[in-house]
Parts: C-alpha cells; structure tokens; sequence
C-alpha cells in the first residue's frame, strides 16, 4: 500500500503557558477539511489535572464556497482572540458554509 504524503499547513495563531496550564490555538488544513481549534491543556498537578479541553469548527473543503485557507487564516488573526470561535462561525453562517462545532473534554491518562 503507497502512503500519499502531502504538505498540509498549520498555523499558530496563539500560544500561551502559565502555572495552570498550556493554551494554543491552531487553523490547519487535511486533505478534506479546515480545522480551528482552541486548546487547554491543564498542567499535571492542578485542580483540572487530567482534563484537556478543546473547541474547534471543522470546514469540508468542497463546501467552502471560494473562501480559502488564506482567507480564514487573516480573518482569524484579525479578530481578538476571545471573540475569535463566534465571529468565525458567524461568518461561516453568513456565507452559507456549512460547518461541524464541538467541545471536546476528555481524560488523559498519560498524565497521571
């Protein structure tokens, strides 16, 4: 079986630590879809140990109705951080696109 590589890119758009825990924020692309993403991911020892959050928006690339990723990327750096997940769906929503949104919380083991 061939392994197709391709060069998928990734984007930080934000990146924080402090005693409590490690946030960053990430736009990436696959072959099908664009991802936005918010992470937490709490340091061991805290009172969330074990817990790491995340909230994204998944886009399907064939339904991206001629937004780009390069479109998404400045559009998401010009909004302020704390506003950045509402104002992206709501353009989403404007535009007709249609979009997957969710908040993950799980446990991770391999932190204990």
């Amino acid at each position: 079986m061939q392994q197709e590589l391709f060069d998928y890119r990734k984007d930080c758009l934000f990146e924080s630590k402090n005693q409590i825990a490690w946030y960053f924020d990430i736009l990436k692309e696959t072959h099908d879809s664009i991802s936005y993403a918010e992470h937490i991911v709490p340091h061991k020892g805290k009172a969330i140990c074990g817990m790491e959050y995340e909230e994204y928006i998944d886009v399907k690339k064939d339904q991206l109705r001629g937004l780009t990723y390069d479109q998404i990327l400045k559009y998401l750096k010009n909004v302020k951080k704390e506003e950045r997940l509402e104002k992206y769906k709501a353009l989403l929503k404007f535009r007709n696109i249609p979009f997957e949104a969710d908040l993950f919380t799980w446990h991770n083991e391999d932190l204990n």
